[in-house]
This record gives structure tokens, sequence and C-alpha cells, in this order.
């Protein structure tokens, strides 16, 4: 019984690792997730989501950042570029 403990015990600490390894998605399926009307760039609202409070204004923040050309949209090269950036 305690070899048994131990086993679930020890798979149990490996399990968020392999958990967190399949739901990784890349910067191309995050940014499909996030174009809800499909036009191949985000707006700001697309990207900050539901967000609230300190969350919404970190994202804003990181919006402005990353709309590189200033259009008002994030693409998906802009995306994918301040993915390698974090």
């Amino acid at each position: 019984m305690k070899k048994f403990l131990a086993l679930v015990l020890a798979a149990g600490m490996f399990m968020p690792v392999v958990v967190g390894a399949q739901e990784k998605k890349s910067p191309e399926e995050q940014f499909k997730a996030m174009d809800k009307n499909g036009d191949n760039k985000l707006s700001k609202e697309e990207y900050v989501g539901n967000a609230e409070g300190e969350k919404k204004t970190k994202k804003e923040d990181r919006f402005k950042t990353l709309d590189k050309n200033n259009d008002g949209f994030v693409d998906l090269e802009e995306f994918k570029a301040g993915q390698k950036k974090a």
C-alpha cells in the first residue's frame, strides 16, 4: 500500500508538467482564438477580451506595444514578434 501511495504522489508531481505541455498553443493558434471576427487582425477589444482591472490595463498597454505600425490593430506578424520578446 505504501508503494502505491508513493507512486500516486510521484505521478501527481509530474501531472502539471504534462498537462501544461499539452495546453501550450502556437502563436498562430493563440492569434486565431482571439481573432473573433476572422479578419486576420486583432482589435484592442479582441486582444483585451474580458480582462478587468489591472489585468485589462496591462493588456491594453501590451496591445499598444505590439501594434508597431500604429494602425489600431495587431496582425499575426506583430503578434508573433511580440511573443518572441516576451
